[in-house]
């Protein structure tokens, strides 16, 4: 009991020296992950609690999550990411899909829309969790384009990205 105790008071007080974001907004509430692999085998995982980002500068996202988020720009960077309900100022949300495409019950693809509000080329870097491996993954993305929507697909079945190190670029 008491090593808990010292467990919860570590992860609190982590979460406050780093500037994590602890708003009710920010913390998705525990669900079941359900991915079609065939038309006999079905993908489930238990995900607890987490957060949609990550010390203001990561972003998690699972599949069938459609979410928005408010950024800072700092020096070509964007910090202080904020997740919002809705977009209230379209000049500054980044809109960003992931979603699983399939045919019947069998997996397709994997698709991530990623709506670049900026008016300079938004870049970043993606790290995707395959279900097959369960671990973390370098994967390339490309630029988004000013004021566009890019999309970036996979055939493989991926249970959640991780995407950070945002920047504007001309």
């Amino acid at each position: 009991m008491k090593t808990n105790f010292i467990i919860l008071l570590f992860i609190l007080g982590s979460n406050f020296i780093f500037g994590q974001d602890t708003s009710a907004l920010n913390k998705r509430p525990s669900f079941n992950l359900d991915l079609y692999v065939n038309d006999t085998v079905f993908y489930e995982a238990p995900i607890a609690e987490s957060f949609y980002v990550i010390n203001d500068s990561m972003i998690q996202i699972f599949p069938g999550e459609n979410l928005y988020f408010e950024a800072t720009q700092n020096h070509g960077k964007l910090d202080k990411l904020k997740r919002v309900a809705s977009v209230t100022d379209s000049s500054k949300t980044l809109i960003i899909e992931f979603k699983q495409v399939y045919k019947g019950k069998t997996h397709e693809q994997m698709i991530l829309s990623v709506r670049n509000p900026f008016k300079k080329n938004l870049h970043y870097k993606a790290f995707m969790n395959l279900m097959k491996n369960k671990k973390w993954a370098k994967t390339s993305v490309v630029p988004v384009i000013a004021g566009l929507i890019s999309y970036e697909t996979w055939p493989n079945i991926i249970t959640s990205l991780m995407l950070k190190g945002f920047e504007l670029k001309d």
